[in-house]
């Protein structure tokens, strides 16, 4: 068997979201004729977690000049003086880490800009460069750029290919490979009387969950502004809120947890924090809800909820739209209106045997996005990027 070829995998978001799960579990099913070297810009205890795919080594980026100070008091150049004291410092640390790992490959996970130090790390380096588009980039010099210095793109829904193609990515640099889920993990299952119990549900309460981190744009507060409506039919009807803040502030956080604890919404909505049990949770839910206020890339809470059986409803744009057949395998709704979202989930609540057969059909739909059938075609790209390289080694 030959020597497996070492590939860094970059991963510089803003904290431990969709994006770094969906690349944990990819790597688990990653091909052995790979050998991961990943690199993270946080260095937190699940990022450290990655150790066990591979070498895990953290770069956090080292801040020179407050480039925020300079744009505010308008220092001419303020870009050039980040490139030059920020940027290059971080990209020659890059290109250093990549020499030294024997690197063959660069895969940047997520984000353009977030991972130019890399980018620019492995074009100093002269390696392939691939980016796992998993969100929508803004257009800026260096998103464009970075597109513009690409081997290949692999984002995740025609929507985020759409995105991308308009910043000026070529179409045929561009493979859409959507999300995968552990479908051993995410699948049908007896709601467990334990957890019913912990959370003071009976059987028969009418359980809405929303799985999404507590950020402005994941729609908790779409489905708080629709829950009066839902309480008025179904008093005994209860809300799970599943996941908690990342990112720079937790202002988002604070105010759905004051909408919570209003006289109207307590002991009525739960707000659970992080879960390592979202499939449990899933088991027992009545209605899976996807109400994002900005356009999904994919949107792997919905499909969890899709694999699970369980009814479900998605916000009308962007990844929902590549998977799910409206009132076949869930329903899709406009976004931003608590109207239109409580409408649909009364509908659901109001006719179970309907609300059955939709979640069957789910399930079968999501027999499609295995974590797999996700990791062997990224492994197709992978594989035919460092053909290349031994090539002209």
């Amino acid at each position: 068997m030959s020597t497996p070829l070492p590939i860094a995998f970059c991963e510089n978001g803003a904290g431990y979201g969709g994006a770094i799960i969906s690349l944990t579990a990819m790597l688990d099913h990653l091909d052995r004729r790979y050998a991961p070297v990943i690199f993270t810009g946080l260095g937190t205890e699940p990022y450290q977690q990655l150790a066990r795919f591979g070498r895990w080594r953290q770069l956090a980026p080292r801040e020179l000049v407050d480039h925020r100070a300079l744009r505010r008091h308008r220092v001419p150049f303020a870009s050039m003086i980040d490139n030059l004291f920020n940027v290059l410092p971080e990209a020659l640390r890059y290109y250093r880490a990549f020499r030294a790992e024997g690197i063959r490959l660069v895969y940047l996970n997520n984000d353009a800009t977030c991972n130019f130090a890399a980018a620019l790390g492995a074009r100093l380096a002269g390696l392939p460069l691939v980016l796992h588009a998993r969100g929508f980039h803004a257009d800026t010099r260096i998103t464009r750029l970075v597109l513009k210095w690409l081997d290949h793109c692999i984002p995740v829904s025609n929507a985020v290919k759409m995105d991308l193609l308009q910043l000026g990515l070529p179409e045929d640099k561009c493979t859409v490979v959507p999300e995968g889920l552990d479908l051993e993990l995410f699948r049908p299952r007896v709601p467990a009387a334990a957890l019913l119990a912990e959370l003071g549900l009976q059987p028969d309460d009418p359980v809405i969950t929303l799985v999404g981190g507590l950020i402005d744009w994941k729609g908790q507060d779409i489905l708080l502004d629709a829950a009066p409506r839902l309480f008025a039919r179904y008093p005994r009807a209860r809300i799970l809120l599943v996941g908690s803040a990342y990112g720079r502030d937790d202002l988002f956080a604070r105010q759905i947890a004051h909408q919570v604890a209003a006289p109207a919404m307590a002991g009525r909505v739960l707000l659970l924090g992080g879960r390592s049990d979202v499939a449990d949770i899933l088991a027992i839910s009545s209605v899976v809800v996807h109400a994002s206020t900005k356009p999904e890339p994919f949107g792997r809470t919905f499909l969890e909820g899709m694999a699970a059986a369980r009814p479900v409803i998605a916000a009308a744009e962007g990844g929902p739209l590549d998977v799910i057949t409206h009132e076949h395998d869930g329903l899709l709704v406009p976004p931003r209106d608590p109207g239109l979202l409580a409408q649909a989930i009364l509908r659901i609540l109001d006719n179970p045997e309907w609300a059955a057969g939709m979640a069957r059909n789910a399930a079968q739909t999501a027999q499609r996005y295995s974590i797999g059938q996700h990791t062997d075609a990224v492994s197709v790209i992978l594989q035919r990027l460092t053909a290349k390289v031994r090539a002209h080694a």
